[in-house]
């Protein structure tokens, strides 16, 4: 909150805030239990990596279903807010405590998939960082917020598994 500016029009909007960082929370949680599964040696994943693929499946569908739903002059912009989408930048650098703080963390717990358990770990924090940004985004259109913040979530995992291997070793 030190280098943003939270939404001049947050009361007004409190409740597409909310739920952008609902559909945040939700990326998280759908993460966390193979994050949990994936801290200790041993323990199976068994559908929790499924879990996370319907998740990202479903924001798929979410944003497909809401342009198809919008006027065709209005798709692109919906789907972009007008321009480029800064919340994929954004979201991997809200992120970055989060998942310095998961990775000091799990260290202790001897996680053995060191490049999966970094991918996770990358998961959960970009969920908790687009909870953040979700005060701060001017876009509230649903394809937008299902598409990018989906992509935002997804790249601080790819920025996890490339360096969960070094962060995790133990």
């Amino acid at each position: 909150m030190s280098f943003f500016a939270i939404r001049p029009d947050i009361g007004v909007s409190t409740v597409a805030v909310l739920l952008k960082a609902g559909f945040a929370a939700a990326a998280a949680s759908a993460v966390l239990p193979a994050l949990l599964a994936l801290s200790k040696p041993g323990r199976p994943l068994s559908g929790r990596l499924k879990a996370i693929g319907g998740f990202f499946g479903l924001a798929a569908l979410i944003a497909i279903i809401a342009l198809i739903g919008a006027e065709p002059g209005e798709r692109m912009s919906a789907w972009t807010g007008g321009g480029f989408p800064w919340c994929v930048v954004m979201i991997p650098l809200l992120a970055t405590p989060t998942a310095a703080l998961l990775a000091f963390v799990l260290r202790d717990l001897a996680p053995t998939r060191l490049r999966l358990t970094g991918a996770v770990l990358g998961a959960v924090s970009g969920g908790i960082g687009a909870m953040v940004y979700a005060m701060y985004c001017p876009m509230d259109s649903v394809a937008f917020v299902a598409t990018w913040y989906a992509v935002g979530i997804g790249l601080s995992a790819a920025i996890g598994a490339l360096v969960g291997s070094w962060l995790l070793r133990w």
